[in-house]
């Protein structure tokens, strides 16, 4: 039972794998995209805005400078110029991430640098339209969901329609980039939505990121020409369809086609590509798509979560021994009669607390109580006053290849009634009788638990061990032979669950020891009695 006050918050901390050893390759693209914005007398400004890794991503990868956009024939795919974005120091940061509670802790192994790329292009009128371009190896060697991710690179895209350049039409531009982490097993909903500036209808999909360079040629000056190929989807089970879930459960990522809203929940921990495209329609015709990938890391979520194990109900022991099972933390403040006994309290992480007498007790167990986002578990404790007592009695009537038991559940009540019994053997076999005979093989140990219900509600228990050995004792041999005047230990690989009996006594040094020592002056027979723990014999 959880309490539901304004004041106690949840933490939540991103606890990520590390996501392996990277080779020394230009591995650091995190993701992009690529816009144009027409400002009139078929000047347009191009912006290239770049996502690269800088925990995961090879450190003596930086942005390109200058980085090369393609413009390319819109049909027939023929390089038509070249643009060179010159970096900007002033426009590139590592993003800061923005928290949605106070209680979230950003993990120190997430980490994503961003530039932007500006600048200004003439694109006069084409029927055949333009397709801009901007490519780079390579993804991080540890994505999950792609083929070969070491060897993959990335494209990013643009297209212009002759119906967009005739308008002097600007495309769609995101409004925010996704986190770069995201919790397993907790569902995304995050906004994903463009605006535009024209006022044109735009359509969301999820749609494959395209490969881009090599490592062969990892920085392509200018890029090589359309028609790009998706990604490989490392399969089963990825795919467009499913780009996050390795497993069954989770909630593959959807995107809401009018508002841009991505959902869903992730499964499986690790590194993943996603692409997001938005279709520009004007007029119901479609003039012009734009594309983003990025890549989500998904870690394990865990909480500062207050817990601990207690009975319910306890009967004729007034003190209750708590065992703490609470997750992130390392402070505690307990409360163990609340709110009308706020002294009875313990800051011990496994206390023992002393009740004085029955009655109903509310335990509070505050998690980080000194932090802003503490934590706080309630348990309802029934101390009842000892209504009965039991205890286990058995006798062995049969010994052997099976042995025969009669149980006995001794009970001595004190003011309340039996409703049920219930005995447990070996954790498996089970009776409801009050005095059952059973039946077990010489199986070594034997676990009996007894649970007596009573009707004051209490549940009274008591637990015995028997010892059930095979009592053949397995002598290595039939007969003997020793010299006159010599002697000899008859049993060294004896049984210490076994008590020995030999005869004739007068041959032994020990008649009762289980390997003794004998001299005898004449042939003999020899007789053996071995008895077990519990007085059977053979």
């Amino acid at each position: 039972m959880r309490g539901n006050t304004n004041h106690l918050q949840i933490l939540y901390f991103i606890a990520f794998i590390i996501l392996g050893s990277l080779k020394g390759n230009a591995t650091h693209i995190v993701g992009g995209e690529l816009n144009y914005a027409c400002l009139g007398d078929d000047q347009y400004e191009i912006t290239l805005t770049i996502f690269r890794d800088c925990y995961n991503g090879n450190p003596n990868v930086w942005f390109d400078n200058p980085a090369s956009v393609g413009i390319f024939d819109g049909e027939n795919y023929d390089l038509l110029n070249e643009l060179l974005l010159y970096l900007d120091e002033s426009w590139n940061d590592t993003l800061v991430t923005v928290l949605s509670s106070d209680c979230f802790v950003v993990p120190p192994d997430v980490c994503v640098h961003t530039t932007t790329y500006k600048d200004t292009i003439s694109l006069p009128y084409s029927p055949n339209g333009y397709i801009l371009s901007y490519q780079r190896c390579c993804r991080n060697e540890t994505i999950n969901n792609i083929v070969n991710p070491i060897e993959t690179g990335t494209t990013y895209d643009v297209y212009i329609s002759s119906q967009a350049l005739s308008n002097c039409n600007s495309n769609p531009t995101f409004q925010n980039w996704p986190p770069s982490y995201i919790c397993l097993n907790n569902p995304i909903q995050y906004d994903h939505s463009a605006i535009d500036l024209d006022g044109d209808s735009i359509v969301y999909r999820l749609c494959a990121p395209l490969e881009g360079a090599n490592l062969t040629n990892p920085l392509p000056q200018p890029p090589s020409p359309p028609p790009y190929q998706p990604i490989s989807w490392m399969t089963p089970p990825y795919s467009i369809e499913n780009m996050l879930n390795a497993f069954q459960g989770g909630v593959p990522l959807e995107i809401d086609p009018q508002s841009g809203m991505l959902s869903g929940t992730p499964n499986t921990i690790g590194q993943f590509v996603v692409g997001i495209c938005v279709d520009e329609y004007r007029d119901d015709q479609l003039i012009g798509f734009t594309r983003r990938d990025f890549q989500y890391n998904v870690g394990v979520c865990s909480e500062n979560t207050s817990a601990f194990a207690a009975p319910s109900q306890q009967c004729g022991n007034y003190q209750i021994d708590f065992e703490n099972t609470s997750y992130s933390a390392d402070d505690y403040l307990w409360y163990f009669d609340f709110p009308d006994n706020l002294s009875f309290s313990s800051t011990e992480k496994d206390p023992s607390a002393l009740y004085p007498g029955p009655g109903s007790y509310m335990v509070a167990l505050i998690s980080q109580p000194q932090s802003s986002c503490p934590d706080t578990f309630f348990q309802e404790i029934i101390l009842e006053p000892s209504g009965l007592t039991t205890n286990i009695q058995y006798e062995i009537l049969q010994c052997g290849d099976e042995n025969e038991i009669q149980f006995a559940a001794f009970i001595n009540s004190t003011g309340s009634s039996v409703v049920e019994v219930l005995w447990t053997f070996n954790q498996s076999l089970t009776s409801t009788e009050l005095n059952p005979v059973m039946n077990f093989p010489p199986l070594g140990i034997l676990e009996v638990q007894l649970e007596v219900y009573a009707d004051d509600g209490c549940i009274y228990s008591a637990e015995e061990s028997l010892y059930l050995n095979p009592l053949e004792e397995q002598l290595d041999w039939d007969s003997l032979e020793v010299c006159f005047g010599e002697s000899l230990y008859l049993n060294p690989e004896y049984n210490l669950g076994l008590d020995y009996s030999w005869t004739p006594q007068a041959l032994f040094d020990d008649p009762n020891s289980p390997n003794p020592l004998m001299t005898p002056q004449e042939d003999v027979l020899v007789e053996l009695l071995v008895t077990d723990a519990n007085g059977c014999t053979a």
